[in-house]
């Protein structure tokens, strides 16, 4: 009996790969967290909150509903790195007067009352491809955008032999041919990066840099965050 192509067997066995992870991860989520008795100071976040002043107009709960499923915060390790990241989904999101847009699946999430407080919009996001995306009408005054400590509170229950299975796992993807095969079969994945030549090359280029740094620069420059 001839034996299965090369890339026939890649596949399968990227399959299984991809098989025990996903339950890997179940498992994972099922050792569940642990309460902290003292919480951690840990960066901040640059966040949209709602004021008093909501209280005073009749379509507050349709006003609630789309605050419920907006983007409404980015998280940094200090004030400025918070504040790049929510500047950064600014720009991709097209925020109009500090308040995030809604995408379609949003949108189509909504009742019918608070869906005419959207303002739908089109965009040019890849050469002549356009997406649409909606304003939200809130009254001034109603919202803020502030800076919140951020702290940790709870510390996620790790099992030693799950990681090290997981870990071993990813390894796999990075014998020649399996990128692609991985690839295949999970095009959507945003983590591939990370797997090919030009995500090893960036992380060994990070590596080397640190041979020219004095160590005592490099942890000022981790824990710099916490004095804020």
């Amino acid at each position: 009996m001839k034996p299965a192509h090369i890339k026939c067997q890649r596949l399968k066995e990227v399959r299984r790969i991809y098989k025990r992870q996903r339950a890997i991860r179940a498992e994972q989520r099922a050792l569940g967290h642990t309460k902290l008795d003292t919480p951690i100071r840990h960066g901040w976040y640059k966040e949209f909150v709602v004021t008093k002043r909501m209280e005073r107009y009749k379509h507050q709960d349709a006003m609630l509903e789309i605050i419920a499923i907006l983007e409404k915060y980015d998280w940094g390790r200090t004030k400025e790195e918070a504040a790049r990241r929510w500047d950064t989904r600014t720009s991709q999101h097209l925020i109009v007067r500090d308040i995030p847009t809604l995408s379609r699946r949003q949108f189509n999430k909504l009742s019918d009352k608070a869906k005419t407080l959207c303002i739908p919009f089109r965009f040019y996001y890849h050469k002549h491809k356009t997406k649409t995306r909606f304003y939200v009408k809130l009254p001034k005054g109603t919202y803020r955008i502030k800076f919140t400590r951020a702290y940790i509170t709870h510390r996620r229950n790790i099992d030693p032999l799950l990681e090290q299975e997981n870990d071993f796992l990813e390894s796999l993807y990075l014998r020649p041919g399996y990128y692609e095969a991985k690839r295949k079969l999970h095009p959507w994945n945003s983590r591939w990066p990370s797997y090919n030549r030009r995500g090893r090359n960036y992380i060994n280029a990070k590596l080397k840099g640190l041979r020219d740094s004095e160590i005592q620069d490099i942890i000022n420059e981790e824990l710099s965050w916490e004095k804020n």
